[in-house]
C-alpha cells in the first residue's frame, strides 16, 4: 500500500463520516427558539419580552416619558409583528404612591 491510496482511503472515510452526520443533522427537528425574560433598557425606552403561552410570546415596549406600554405579538397568518394592545401606565403609577403624611393638630 502506496502513500498515495492511505490518502484516498482516510479522505473517502472522511467524506462518509460527514455525509453521515449531514443527513442526521438536516433530519432533527430544530428547536423552537423563545427569547423569554430579555430585558433591554435605552433611554426613556424598556423593550421586555414575555410569554403568552407555549408556542407565543409578548414583545413589550413601555415608553417612560410618556408612560405607555406598547403589547405586540406576531402574527404567523400575516407573517408579521403587529400591535395587540396599547396601555396608559400614569393610572398606575398614583395607585402605588404612598399616602401623605395627615397634618398634625397643635394642642
Amino acid at each position: 500500500m502506496t502513500t498515495k491510496d492511505f490518502a484516498i482511503g482516510v479522505l473517502s472515510v472522511t467524506t462518509v463520516i460527514l455525509f453521515a452526520a449531514l443527513l442526521i443533522i438536516q433530519n432533527v427537528a430544530p428547536q423552537q427558539a423563545l427569547a423569554l425574560g430579555q430585558n433591554e433598557r435605552s433611554g426613556d425606552y424598556i423593550v421586555s419580552a414575555a410569554q403568552l403561552d407555549d408556542t407565543a410570546e409578548l414583545l413589550l415596549v413601555v415608553e417612560a416619558a410618556q408612560q405607555r406600554m406598547n403589547v405586540y405579538g406576531f402574527n404567523v397568518a400575516a407573517g408579521q409583528i403587529e400591535l395587540v394592545q396599547q396601555l396608559d401606565l400614569a393610572p398606575l403609577q398614583r395607585v402605588g404612591q404612598p399616602r401623605p403624611a395627615a397634618p398634625r393638630r397643635e394642642r
